[in-house]
Formats: structure tokens, C-alpha cells, sequence
């Protein structure tokens, strides 16, 4: 089925009042398009709609377990969260964005290493560009400098079109007093999208402190 056909589907099943099969069809629609919010919300609300009808749901299927522990992640249960990636990785190792989601709750604990630890699992799977920006963020916390260059290095090659890597690096290059590269990362992040609001802002501050 295409992407089309796979969204009309999940539309129908939910028209029909069939929330756990519309919610197994988002699900995976989110897992092969983790950027889509419109995907995310849905599944969030389907979600909702079955806890609701029946209290002692537990997921079928890998990326259900997976949706679930993002669903726990954004009510700050982020124990709980682990559990449910972990459940999701065990029903399907390959499951890469589910280890990068276990990766980003370990990142809100203060467990940094084990996120890192988890990080480098995703990437032997898919190596992502936003994988990379994650490891970045997460060698800046414990403070090594060299490694998080390095990957916001390594994340902006892999993923050149996202912008968001592009800010990132411009953000940590002008934590550590690197202006005139920062400058110049916050420039290609709005290449790519003019509008980015953070970036200009950013942009603009550090061209000032430039010229003072």
C-alpha cells in the first residue's frame, strides 16, 4: 500500500469506531515518518480513545509499545516510557527509532552515557542524521567538547536538508565562543528554511557580538 492508501485505511477504520486497528495503522505511519506531527497527534488521540474504553490495554505489536512509551514520555513517565521502548526493542530488535526514543527519555534522566550507549545501537541500524545531532547533545552534557563538534559533524553530512542539524551545531559552536562558525551554520539552517525564527534570532545576536 502506499503512504495514500495507508493514511485513507487508518481514516476509514476510525470512522468505523475501530480505534486499535486505526491506532496499529498510525503507529507504524508514525514509525516510517517520525517528523509528520499530524501522525504523532493521531496516534495520541487514539491512544486516548482506547485507555478510555478499555483500562487494561496493553499493546500487540512493537510499534504499539513503541507509540505507548512516547505517549508515557510526554506525561513525563519516563521510567515508565523505558519500559515500553524496551518492550517494543525486544518484539523487534531492528526498531531503530524505538532505541533512539529510549535513548531521548535516558537523555531526561541524566543518564547520558546509557544514551549514548542506546545511540550507537540506533545508528548501526540507521544511521540518521538526528541520531548523530543526539549523541552531539549528549557529549556536550558531560562536557566533551571534541566529540560533541565531531557528531553535530558527522549528523549535518548524513542529513545536509535538515535544518535543525544546521541550528544545533551553529548553537553549540557559539556556546563555545566559535562565532564566526556559528555564523555561518545558522546561515545554512536558513538557507533551507528562511523562516526559522530561532536561527535568524541567533544569527542576528552573534553577528553582534562580532562586531562589538
Amino acid at each position: 500500500m502506499t503512504t495514500e492508501e495507508r493514511i485513507k485505511e487508518g481514516l476509514r477504520l476510525i470512522k468505523e469506531d475501530n480505534y486499535l486497528k486505526a491506532f496499529d495503522v498510525f503507529c507504524k505511519l508514525f514509525y516510517d515518518f517520525p517528523k509528520e506531527e499530524i501522525f504523532k497527534q493521531t496516534c495520541l488521540s487514539l491512544l486516548d480513545k482506547i485507555v478510555e474504553g478499555n483500562y487494561d490495554f496493553e499493546p500487540e505489536t512493537a510499534e504499539q509499545f513503541h507509540f505507548r512509551g512516547v505517549s508515557k514520555f510526554y506525561k513525563h513517565e519516563l521510567q515508565a516510557s523505558i519500559l515500553d521502548f524496551d518492550k517494543a526493542i525486544k518484539m523487534n530488535p531492528k526498531l531503530d527509532y524505538a532505541i533512539k526514543c529510549k535513548a531521548f527519555s535516558l537523555t531526561h534522566l541524566g543518564e547520558y552515557e546509557l544514551a549514548i550507549a542506546c545511540l550507537n545501537e540506533a545508528i548501526k541500524l540507521k544511521p540518521a542524521g538526528e541520531y548523530f545531532d543526539d549523541l552531539a547533545e549528549n557529549y556536550s552534557k558531560i562536557g566533551d567538547n571534541e566529540k560533541t563538534l565531531f557528531y553535530h559533524e558527522k549528523a549535518t553530512q548524513h542529513s545536509p536538508n535538515d535544518e535543525r542539524l544546521w541550528y544545533n551545531y551553529g548553537t553549540h559552536l557559539g556556546k563555545m565562543g566559535q562565532t564566526k562558525k556559528a555564523i555561518e551554520m545558522f546561515d545554512k539552517a536558513i538557507k533551507i528554511y528562511p523562516q526559522y525564527e530561532d536561527a535568524i534570532h541567533n544569527r542576528a545576536y552573534y553577528v553582534r557580538l562580532l562586531n562589538q
